[in-house]
C-alpha cells in the first residue's frame, strides 16, 4: 500500500520536551523553526508557487493519459516540486536525499485500479486525494499568512517591552489575542451586515488559535540532565500547524524570534535576554558576528550621544550666559540655540567628525 502522506508533506510527527523539539532525532530549541520562517519570509515562501502550478497540470495529464511520456512528465515536475519544498524549514530536516514520494507516479501506473479509484467521486482514495491536492494548494497562502501575522505580532506587541522574560511575553501574547479575537468578532458582524473587513495588516481568513493534531507521550533523553523524561508526541497535518505551536512553545520557554538590529535578518532570541543581535558571520570582518560587531556599534552610538549631548550642553550654558549679561539679543539666542541642536543631530547621525562639531559649536 502506497500512501501520499509519506515524506513530510502531510502528516509528520516532532516530540516536544519542556525547551525543546525533536524533528528528524535532532533536537532543537522550541522556536527554533519558527523564526527560520520568519528569515525564509515571502520571497521564499513564493517560491513554491509555479513548480506546484506545473505539478499540478503534469499530474492530471497523467492521471486521465496514464502513458510512458505523461508519466515521465509528472514525475519531473514532482522532483522539481519537493526539490522547493525540501528548502522550507522543518521539510528541509525530514525530506532527505531518497524520500519515496516521487516514486508515487511510476507506482500508481502500475496498479491502474488505485488511479480509477482516486478519479472516482465518493471513493476513500478520491478523498484522500482530493485532500492531499487541497493542503499542496493551500501551503504557499498558509506559510505567508504564518510571516505576515507573526511578524505583525511581534511588531505591535512584542517590540518595545521593557522586559523580555517568559512572563512578559505570555502577557504580550494575551493582548495580541484579546485585539485579534475582537478583530474577527468585529469581521464577521462587517460581513453580516454586507461591508467589506478591510485591514491589510493581518490576515484574518487564515488565523486561528487552534490546530488539528494527534498527541501521545513517549520517553525521550534530556539533553541537558541526560535522563529520560517525557514529551508530548504530536502528529501534525500541516506545516502551518506545526509553525505555529513552535512558536507559541518557544515564546512560553522565552524564545521569539527577533530581527538582528546589524543585518536586520530573522534569528531566535533565547531565554527570556534582551538580544538583539545574531551570531551570523558579518562579510569582510575577519569572523566576527553581528553580536561582536553590534556591541562596539552600539558602545560607539551610546559615546558618540553622550559627547554629542555634553558637547551641546556646553554650548548651550554659554551662549546662555551670553543674553543674561545682554551680549546677544533673544532673537539671536533663539537662533544660535537652534542652529547648536541642528549641530548636534548631524554629528549624532554620523555626518561630521567630533572636531568639525566642536569647531562649529564654538563658533557660535
Amino acid at each position: 500500500m502506497y500512501y501520499m502522506n509519506q515524506d513530510a508533506v502531510d502528516y509528520f510527527r516532532v516530540d516536544f520536551t519542556p525547551t525543546e523539539s525533536i524533528v528528524g532525532g535532532k533536537h532543537y530549541p522550541l522556536g527554533t523553526f519558527a523564526a527560520e520562517m520568519m528569515e525564509c519570509g515571502w520571497n521564499g515562501i513564493a517560491e513554491i508557487r509555479q513548480p506546484m502550478e506545473r505539478f499540478q497540470k503534469e499530474f492530471q495529464i497523467f492521471l486521465a493519459a496514464r502513458d510512458v511520456s505523461s508519466a515521465a512528465t509528472a514525475f519531473h515536475a514532482m522532483r522539481e516540486l519537493w526539490q522547493v519544498l525540501g528548502k522550507l524549514p522543518v521539510y528541509n530536516k525530514l525530506m532527505v536525499e531518497g524520500h519515496r514520494l516521487p516514486g508515487l507516479i511510476p507506482y500508481l501506473r502500475g496498479h491502474q485500479d488505485l488511479l480509477d479509484e482516486m478519479l472516482t467521486p465518493g471513493t476513500p482514495r478520491n478523498e484522500g486525494y482530493t485532500r492531499w491536492m487541497g493542503k499542496l494548494e493551500r501551503l504557499e497562502d498558509e506559510l505567508q499568512a504564518f510571516v505576515k501575522n507573526t511578524q505583525w505580532m511581534l511588531d505591535e506587541f512584542f517590540q518595545n517591552l521593557s522586559s523580555r522574560k517568559r512572563q512578559d511575553y505570555i502577557r504580550a501574547y494575551a493582548r495580541y489575542r484579546d485585539a485579534m479575537e475582537d478583530a474577527i468578532q468585529e469581521k464577521q458582524d462587517m460581513e453580516d451586515e454586507g461591508e467589506v473587513w478591510e485591514d491589510p495588516s493581518v490576515d484574518l481568513d487564515m488565523l486561528s488559535f487552534t490546530f488539528p493534531v494527534n498527541i501521545s507521550l513517549v520517553p525521550v533523553m534530556d539533553t541537558k540532565s541526560r535522563r529520560p523524561t517525557l514529551a508530548e508526541q504530536m502528529t501534525f497535518e500541516s506545516l502551518p500547524s506545526f509553525l505555529y505551536m513552535d512558536l507559541y512553545k518557544g515564546m512560553a520557554a522565552g524564545n521569539l524570534p527577533r530581527r538582528c538590529a546589524h543585518c536586520r535578518r530573522w534569528f531566535l532570541a533565547m531565554g527570556g535576554y534582551d538580544t538583539r543581535y545574531c551570531n551570523r558571520v558579518v562579510p569582510g570582518t575577519n569572523g566576527k558576528t553581528c553580536r561582536k560587531v553590534g556591541a562596539h556599534e552600539r558602545e560607539k552610538q551610546k559615546q558618540k550621544t553622550e559627547t554629542a549631548v555634553r558637547e551641546y550642553k556646553r554650548t548651550y550654558n554659554r551662549l546662555k550666559a551670553r543674553k543674561r549679561r545682554g551680549q546677544i539679543t533673544v532673537d539671536e539666542w533663539n537662533r544660535q540655540v537652534a542652529q547648536a541642536q541642528e549641530l548636534k543631530d548631524a554629528f549624532t547621525a554620523r555626518q561630521m567628525t567630533k572636531e568639525e562639531y566642536v569647531k562649529k559649536l564654538n563658533e557660535l
